[in-house]
């Protein structure tokens, strides 16, 4: 699960995948905007079939972060 996020985020960011780790920030690190933020979330909803609630975006602020929500929205 994690290299597949490393790799979207490098494909939608432009970053390296190699300056991708699970610390990464997504704002900080990664420059995002809040439409590259949107993009990430639908292309990870789209790669393990599931849904993040938007009012779960706060939560999303480094890669470990994306990793946490997906694995906690799977288990309900």
């Amino acid at each position: 699960m994690e290299e597949r996020i490393r790799e979207i985020l490098s494909e939608v960011s432009g970053v390296p995948l190699s300056e991708v780790r699970e610390d990464t920030r997504l704002v900080g690190d990664l420059g995002m905007s809040s439409f590259d933020l949107a993009d990430t979330v639908v292309s990870v909803e789209e790669a393990y079939g599931v849904k993040i609630p938007d009012e779960r975006f706060h939560e999303l602020e480094t890669v470990a972060d994306i990793i946490r929500v997906i694995r906690e929205e799977n288990a309900l």
